[in-house]
């Protein structure tokens, strides 16, 4: 175990500094490819970072979302014990998908306001996800956190210093087993970005490789603070949500655009009819 990391003299979490750490390998290996595919390494790094806001917003917000009750109940000690409330509930604690929402949502508004096509970037920037979600998955085994349920060895790895997961109990290490297959997953996206039919599909195909691996993995999670709704986890549910939205995306966007021509036509239509009204 390596909950703590000697930098300058100081004591850092490891979970933190791999976190960032692997920001900054998402960044760089984006703007390494903006050359291949034509695009605009400033405009890439403004959506990346921005969108990484977003990521980091929406990932501490679906974390809290099932903490709410609590939280509520105890919302008074951030006023009158602010280190207390900050080590319960701000320290550590990121679920991805509220991440991917968030960055994604963030990415979008941020292409919006440069006047930009989000889509004409997923080819650099979609690989980046498993890139930097692998990282962080080795600092979450560094922390103990997101841990696996109790297994013998060889199966099983005792933790002797976590932070966030108990101590001396064999565990499944489903975090390094999420790292390995987002890398695997990252090495496909990096081929696939060449040969996707346009760049919308970049997304999708991330989707279908990650949304069945997380969803398989859960079952192997023994954290309490993934939350249980029923038969599944927080993290199954999303799961079968982004694979639904992911099946369904071909045939909404026809519809639009079939919605979106028609209105154009109609709207042309009106028009003309106007103009010859007042000729």
């Amino acid at each position: 175990m390596l909950p703590y990391l000697s930098l300058f003299g100081r004591l850092m979490p490891t979970y933190g500094v791999l976190g960032m750490a692997g920001l900054g390998f998402g960044l760089l290996a984006a703007l390494l490819r903006c050359k291949r595919f034509g695009l605009s390494r400033d405009d890439c790094a403004y959506l990346y970072i921005l969108g990484a806001v977003g990521a980091l917003v929406g990932a501490k917000l679906l974390y809290l979302l099932p903490l709410m009750p609590r939280l509520a109940v105890e919302l008074p000690l951030l006023w009158e014990e602010p280190g207390e409330f900050y080590a319960r509930y701000l320290s550590g604690g990121m679920v991805f998908y509220g991440g991917f929402f968030g960055g994604v949502a963030a990415a979008w508004g941020a292409a919006k306001y440069l006047r930009l096509r989000l889509s004409d970037f997923f080819p650099v920037l979609v690989p980046t996800l498993p890139l930097v979600h692998a990282v962080g998955r080795v600092g979450c085994f560094c922390a103990g956190c997101c841990y696996g349920r109790a297994a013998p060895p060889p199966w099983g790895i005792a933790f002797t210093h976590a932070i966030a997961g108990p101590n001396g109990v064999p565990l499944l290490p489903v975090q390094l087993w999420e790292a390995g297959a987002e890398l695997v997953i990252f090495a496909f996206l990096l081929w696939y970005a060449g040969r996707a039919a346009g760049p919308g599909q970049m997304l999708r195909a991330y989707v279908f490789c990650y949304a069945p691996v997380r969803f398989v993995l859960e079952w192997f999670r023994g954290d309490p603070a993934r939350g249980m709704y029923g038969p599944f986890s927080t993290s199954q549910w999303l799961s079968l949500v982004v694979l639904a939205l992911a099946l369904a995306w071909p045939v909404a966007g026809r519809k639009l655009k079939k919605y979106v021509r028609e209105r154009v036509s109609q709207q042309k239509g009106n028009r003309d009819k106007s103009d010859s009204a007042h000729s």
